[in-house]
Protein backbone atom coordinates (compact mmCIF):
# COMPACT_ATOMS: atom_id res chain seq x y z
CA UNK A 1 0.00 0.00 0.00
CA UNK A 2 2.94 2.47 0.74
CA UNK A 3 4.35 1.40 -2.09
CA UNK A 4 1.56 2.51 -4.13
CA UNK A 5 0.76 6.14 -2.14
CA UNK A 6 4.41 7.05 -3.03
CA UNK A 7 3.84 5.97 -7.03
CA UNK A 8 1.02 7.88 -6.87
CA UNK A 9 2.45 11.11 -5.01
CA UNK A 10 5.70 10.90 -7.40
CA UNK A 11 3.13 10.82 -10.37
CA UNK A 12 1.05 14.04 -9.29
CA UNK A 13 4.30 15.80 -8.27
CA UNK A 14 5.57 15.05 -11.77
CA UNK A 15 2.54 16.42 -13.34
CA UNK A 16 2.58 19.51 -11.32
CA UNK A 17 6.10 19.83 -12.25
CA UNK A 18 5.44 19.59 -15.87
CA UNK A 19 2.22 21.51 -16.13
CA UNK A 20 3.77 24.53 -13.91
CA UNK A 21 6.05 25.93 -16.83
CA UNK A 22 3.35 25.60 -19.51
CA UNK A 23 1.10 27.49 -16.65
CA UNK A 24 3.17 30.02 -16.05
CA UNK A 25 4.28 30.21 -20.07
CA UNK A 26 1.01 31.01 -20.98
CA UNK A 27 0.39 33.46 -18.16
CA UNK A 28 -0.38 37.45 -19.04
CA UNK A 29 0.36 36.08 -22.50
CA UNK A 30 -1.02 37.68 -25.63
CA UNK A 31 -1.93 34.82 -27.69
CA UNK A 32 -3.48 34.89 -31.12
CA UNK A 33 -6.40 33.02 -32.84
CA UNK A 34 -8.33 32.76 -35.86
CA UNK A 35 -11.96 31.28 -36.18
CA UNK A 36 -14.37 31.97 -40.13
CA UNK A 37 -16.56 34.35 -37.95
CA UNK A 38 -19.49 33.39 -40.68
CA UNK A 39 -20.21 30.36 -38.80
CA UNK A 40 -23.51 31.21 -36.13
CA UNK A 41 -23.74 30.67 -33.59
CA UNK A 42 -20.42 28.95 -33.12
CA UNK A 43 -18.59 31.24 -34.06
CA UNK A 44 -19.71 34.50 -35.87
CA UNK A 45 -19.25 38.53 -35.48
CA UNK A 46 -22.97 39.87 -33.81
CA UNK A 47 -24.48 43.20 -34.37
CA UNK A 48 -21.98 45.51 -32.85
CA UNK A 49 -19.00 43.97 -34.47
CA UNK A 50 -17.50 42.10 -31.76
CA UNK A 51 -16.44 38.20 -31.68
CA UNK A 52 -19.31 35.78 -30.47
CA UNK A 53 -20.87 32.18 -30.05
CA UNK A 54 -20.32 29.69 -28.04
CA UNK A 55 -16.97 28.06 -28.99
CA UNK A 56 -15.67 31.81 -29.11
CA UNK A 57 -17.29 32.04 -25.31
CA UNK A 58 -15.90 28.76 -24.03
CA UNK A 59 -12.46 29.26 -25.55
CA UNK A 60 -12.13 33.31 -24.07
CA UNK A 61 -13.11 31.73 -20.61
CA UNK A 62 -10.34 29.15 -20.78
CA UNK A 63 -7.82 31.43 -21.77
CA UNK A 64 -8.75 33.93 -18.63
CA UNK A 65 -8.42 30.55 -16.24
CA UNK A 66 -4.82 30.22 -17.63
CA UNK A 67 -4.42 34.39 -17.15
CA UNK A 68 -3.89 34.67 -20.87
CA UNK A 69 -5.18 37.49 -23.11
CA UNK A 70 -6.47 36.31 -26.22
CA UNK A 71 -6.79 38.00 -29.59
CA UNK A 72 -9.30 36.72 -32.32
CA UNK A 73 -9.10 37.29 -35.86
CA UNK A 74 -11.30 36.17 -38.94
CA UNK A 75 -9.90 34.14 -41.57
CA UNK A 76 -10.76 31.20 -44.02
CA UNK A 77 -10.73 27.13 -42.74
CA UNK A 78 -7.68 26.34 -45.09
CA UNK A 79 -5.72 28.55 -43.35
CA UNK A 80 -5.65 27.21 -40.08
CA UNK A 81 -3.47 24.33 -39.85
CA UNK A 82 -0.77 26.20 -41.86
CA UNK A 83 -0.93 29.12 -39.65
CA UNK A 84 -0.75 26.95 -36.75
CA UNK A 85 2.38 25.02 -38.11
CA UNK A 86 4.10 28.49 -39.02
CA UNK A 87 3.24 30.15 -35.41
CA UNK A 88 1.51 33.03 -36.57
CA UNK A 89 -1.57 31.67 -34.66
CA UNK A 90 -1.52 30.10 -31.21
CA UNK A 91 -5.21 28.23 -31.55
CA UNK A 92 -7.60 27.76 -34.32
CA UNK A 93 -11.26 27.97 -33.59
CA UNK A 94 -13.94 25.39 -35.49
CA UNK A 95 -11.70 22.83 -35.94
CA UNK A 96 -13.36 18.91 -35.83
CA UNK A 97 -11.22 16.00 -34.71
CA UNK A 98 -10.28 13.76 -37.53
CA UNK A 99 -7.23 11.36 -37.57
CA UNK A 100 -5.26 13.01 -40.25
CA UNK A 101 -5.43 16.36 -38.34
CA UNK A 102 -4.37 15.11 -34.91
CA UNK A 103 -1.29 13.77 -36.79
CA UNK A 104 -0.05 17.21 -37.54
CA UNK A 105 -2.03 19.82 -34.95
CA UNK A 106 -3.22 18.65 -31.31
CA UNK A 107 -7.13 19.16 -30.79
CA UNK A 108 -8.89 20.04 -27.86
CA UNK A 109 -12.59 19.48 -28.50
CA UNK A 110 -15.30 21.37 -26.85
CA UNK A 111 -18.92 19.47 -28.26
CA UNK A 112 -19.97 16.37 -29.75
CA UNK A 113 -21.61 16.90 -32.83
CA UNK A 114 -22.51 15.89 -36.51
CA UNK A 115 -23.54 17.21 -39.34
CA UNK A 116 -26.81 17.49 -41.45
CA UNK A 117 -27.88 19.53 -44.52
CA UNK A 118 -30.28 22.77 -44.70
CA UNK A 119 -32.04 23.59 -47.92
CA UNK A 120 -33.47 26.14 -48.94
CA UNK A 121 -37.40 25.89 -47.11
CA UNK A 122 -39.66 26.82 -50.06
CA UNK A 123 -37.66 23.57 -52.00
CA UNK A 124 -38.58 20.17 -52.70
CA UNK A 125 -35.74 18.45 -52.00
CA UNK A 126 -36.55 15.82 -49.02
CA UNK A 127 -33.63 13.35 -48.20
CA UNK A 128 -33.90 10.25 -46.25
CA UNK A 129 -31.72 8.91 -43.11
CA UNK A 130 -29.26 7.60 -45.59
CA UNK A 131 -26.16 8.99 -47.30
CA UNK A 132 -27.59 7.17 -50.40
CA UNK A 133 -30.15 10.09 -50.71
CA UNK A 134 -28.05 12.59 -51.89
CA UNK A 135 -27.61 11.17 -55.23
CA UNK A 136 -29.07 12.91 -57.77
CA UNK A 137 -28.58 15.98 -55.78
CA UNK A 138 -26.42 19.65 -55.79
CA UNK A 139 -24.00 19.63 -52.39
CA UNK A 140 -22.28 23.31 -51.71
CA UNK A 141 -19.67 22.18 -49.11
CA UNK A 142 -16.73 24.51 -47.50
CA UNK A 143 -13.42 24.26 -48.01
CA UNK A 144 -11.37 22.04 -45.59
CA UNK A 145 -14.36 20.99 -43.70
CA UNK A 146 -14.36 17.71 -43.06
CA UNK A 147 -17.42 16.56 -44.88
CA UNK A 148 -15.92 16.43 -48.17
CA UNK A 149 -14.45 13.02 -47.71
CA UNK A 150 -17.90 11.80 -47.27
CA UNK A 151 -19.53 13.72 -49.65
CA UNK A 152 -16.78 12.73 -52.63
CA UNK A 153 -17.17 9.16 -51.17
CA UNK A 154 -20.95 9.08 -51.82
CA UNK A 155 -20.40 11.00 -54.88
CA UNK A 156 -18.35 7.82 -56.19
CA UNK A 157 -20.91 5.73 -54.64
CA UNK A 158 -23.56 7.10 -56.55
CA UNK A 159 -21.38 6.76 -59.81
CA UNK A 160 -20.69 3.29 -59.47
CA UNK A 161 -24.52 2.01 -58.32
CA UNK A 162 -25.70 3.60 -61.72
CA UNK A 163 -27.58 6.28 -59.70
CA UNK A 164 -27.78 10.35 -60.77
CA UNK A 165 -25.03 12.05 -60.03
CA UNK A 166 -24.32 13.54 -56.61
CA UNK A 167 -22.43 17.14 -57.37
CA UNK A 168 -20.31 18.59 -54.97
CA UNK A 169 -19.15 22.03 -55.26
CA UNK A 170 -16.61 23.86 -52.63
CA UNK A 171 -16.74 27.18 -51.43
CA UNK A 172 -14.28 29.11 -49.66
CA UNK A 173 -16.81 30.51 -47.27
CA UNK A 174 -19.99 29.32 -45.38
CA UNK A 175 -21.28 32.33 -46.87
CA UNK A 176 -20.60 31.43 -50.10
CA UNK A 177 -21.63 28.16 -49.55
CA UNK A 178 -25.36 29.16 -48.54
CA UNK A 179 -25.64 32.03 -51.05
CA UNK A 180 -25.01 29.33 -53.97
CA UNK A 181 -27.77 27.38 -51.46
CA UNK A 182 -29.72 30.57 -51.65
CA UNK A 183 -29.38 31.20 -55.83
CA UNK A 184 -30.37 27.94 -57.02
CA UNK A 185 -26.41 27.00 -57.80
CA UNK A 186 -27.04 23.90 -55.57
CA UNK A 187 -29.54 22.46 -53.42
CA UNK A 188 -28.24 21.66 -50.13
CA UNK A 189 -25.03 22.69 -47.26
CA UNK A 190 -23.91 20.89 -44.61
CA UNK A 191 -23.94 22.18 -41.15
CA UNK A 192 -23.33 21.17 -37.54
CA UNK A 193 -26.36 19.21 -35.82
CA UNK A 194 -25.22 21.66 -32.72
CA UNK A 195 -26.48 24.54 -34.72
CA UNK A 196 -29.09 23.51 -36.82
CA UNK A 197 -32.03 24.16 -35.20
CA UNK A 198 -30.47 27.81 -33.92
CA UNK A 199 -30.26 28.64 -37.91
CA UNK A 200 -33.83 27.69 -38.76
CA UNK A 201 -35.03 29.25 -35.87
CA UNK A 202 -33.07 32.61 -36.67
CA UNK A 203 -33.86 31.96 -40.67
CA UNK A 204 -37.35 30.12 -41.14
CA UNK A 205 -36.14 30.31 -45.06
CA UNK A 206 -33.80 27.44 -44.45
CA UNK A 207 -35.20 24.03 -43.41
CA UNK A 208 -33.30 20.83 -42.05
CA UNK A 209 -33.17 17.50 -44.11
CA UNK A 210 -31.32 14.16 -44.49
CA UNK A 211 -28.87 11.92 -42.40
CA UNK A 212 -26.36 12.89 -39.50
CA UNK A 213 -23.16 11.81 -40.67
CA UNK A 214 -19.67 12.12 -39.96
CA UNK A 215 -20.32 12.34 -35.89
CA UNK A 216 -17.54 12.83 -33.89
CA UNK A 217 -15.64 15.70 -31.65
CA UNK A 218 -15.03 19.15 -32.78
CA UNK A 219 -13.19 21.83 -30.95
CA UNK A 220 -10.22 24.07 -31.56
CA UNK A 221 -6.75 23.30 -33.16
CA UNK A 222 -3.26 23.99 -31.41
CA UNK A 223 0.26 23.50 -32.71
CA UNK A 224 1.83 20.12 -31.19
CA UNK A 225 5.30 21.69 -30.79
CA UNK A 226 4.09 24.33 -28.18
CA UNK A 227 2.79 21.61 -25.90
CA UNK A 228 -0.16 23.31 -24.55
CA UNK A 229 -2.53 21.05 -25.34
CA UNK A 230 -3.37 19.67 -22.45
CA UNK A 231 -3.43 22.87 -20.15
CA UNK A 232 -5.95 23.49 -22.37
CA UNK A 233 -8.19 20.55 -22.00
CA UNK A 234 -7.33 21.32 -18.02
CA UNK A 235 -8.97 25.04 -18.61
CA UNK A 236 -12.17 23.56 -20.44
CA UNK A 237 -12.32 20.96 -18.12
CA UNK A 238 -12.14 23.42 -15.19
CA UNK A 239 -15.16 25.44 -16.66
CA UNK A 240 -17.04 21.99 -17.10
CA UNK A 241 -16.53 21.49 -13.10
CA UNK A 242 -17.62 25.11 -12.47
CA UNK A 243 -21.01 25.35 -14.38
CA UNK A 244 -19.45 27.75 -17.02
CA UNK A 245 -19.16 25.77 -20.38
CA UNK A 246 -22.73 24.16 -19.75
CA UNK A 247 -23.96 27.98 -19.16
CA UNK A 248 -22.74 28.92 -22.16
CA UNK A 249 -23.93 26.26 -24.31
CA UNK A 250 -27.43 26.87 -23.06
CA UNK A 251 -27.54 30.32 -24.00
CA UNK A 252 -27.35 29.24 -27.30
CA UNK A 253 -29.54 26.29 -27.15
CA UNK A 254 -26.99 23.99 -27.96
CA UNK A 255 -26.78 21.80 -25.26
CA UNK A 256 -27.19 18.44 -26.25
CA UNK A 257 -24.07 18.62 -27.81
CA UNK A 258 -21.95 19.08 -24.40
CA UNK A 259 -19.17 16.90 -23.40
CA UNK A 260 -18.99 15.49 -20.12
CA UNK A 261 -15.45 15.63 -19.95
CA UNK A 262 -12.48 16.95 -22.45
CA UNK A 263 -9.74 14.48 -23.70
CA UNK A 264 -7.22 15.73 -26.30
CA UNK A 265 -6.81 14.00 -29.93
CA UNK A 266 -10.46 12.29 -29.00
CA UNK A 267 -10.45 10.57 -32.92
CA UNK A 268 -9.71 6.96 -33.21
Amino acid sequence: MKKILLAALIGSLTHAALAAPLATTLKDKQLHGIMQNDYEPVVFVDDKGENSGYFYEIVSAAANKLGAKLDVKNGTFDTFIPGLQSHRYDLALGTDATVPRQQVVDIVPLIDAGYSFITRSDGTVKLSSELTSLCGHSVAALAGQSTIDALNQQAAACQQQGKPALKVAIYPSRSAAWLAVKSGQAELTPVYTGEAGWIVKKDPTWRVTGPVFNSGQSGFAVDKQQGHAQLWADAVNALIADGSYQKILQKYGVESVALKTVVINPAK
